[in-house]
């Protein structure tokens, strides 16, 4: 696994690269509205999800992790402390924590676990709403970067503007990055350490992914 902080980094500088190419064919106009397309996208998705994530977690989340600590306090202190620290991408402090509960467990145990968990699955359940919400705007962007592609087809006008475009797509590339970032915490988090070479230690060693998941809003943070 040594050489996946580097393929990671291949694959941001890919992301990278492949929009700022789009960006010099679709020219300056569309690119301008592309990027502001997808500036628009992600901070109405950003907004969106705080709004609405809230609510999806307790529709479709708070219940399931009751039951899922429920049915640890059931088990030995040993199974639920083995299961709390197999969650890798809790914070230390929050697992020290949880388990000094195991170590003191009473009737409330349920209760002050599940409280604490909430901070750290909450925003999980954030950037699933924001990926969805942003892909959704930037299929009704694409729509009309394809209508302003038609402005490269000027003569003169279209070469500068391919040109400017090149410029606006280093921009989109930087945003797209951002958001690969994002998706990556996303999938770390969710698989749990179960898979190797996708672990928040392995990101972490990689330049780009550290650059860019600096800027993530999500990430949670323990007091």
């Amino acid at each position: 696994m040594e050489s996946m902080p580097y393929i990671y980094d291949i694959l941001f500088l890919a992301v990278f690269a492949v929009a700022a190419v789009c960006s010099w064919r679709k020219g300056f106009l569309a690119g301008l509205a592309e990027l502001a397309g997808t500036l628009f996208s992600a901070a109405a998705a950003m907004v969106g999800s705080r709004t609405l994530a809230p609510q999806f977690y307790d529709w479709f989340v708070r219940e399931a992790v009751t039951e899922k600590v429920q049915q640890a306090v059931t088990e030995t202190g040993t199974g639920l402390d083995g299961t709390l620290q197999g969650l890798e991408f809790l914070p230390d402090t929050l697992r020290e924590t949880l388990s000094g509960l195991v170590d003191t467990a009473g009737s409330g145990l349920t209760d002050q676990i599940g409280a604490l968990l909430e901070p750290v699955i909450l925003p999980l359940v954030q950037v699933l709403v924001f990926v969805v919400l942003c892909l959704m705007l930037r299929v009704v962007v694409a729509v009309l970067v394809k209508l302003l592609r038609l402005v490269n087809v000027v003569p003169l006008v279209g070469g500068l503007n391919r040109l400017l475009g090149l410029a606006l797509g280093l921009c989109t590339g930087a945003v797209d990055c951002w958001l690969l970032a994002m998706f990556l915490w996303f999938l770390a988090c969710f698989a749990g350490g179960r898979m190797e070479f996708l672990q928040l230690s392995v990101l972490n060693q990689s330049t780009a992914y550290r650059i860019f998941g600096a800027f993530n809003p999500f990430v949670p943070t323990v007091g």
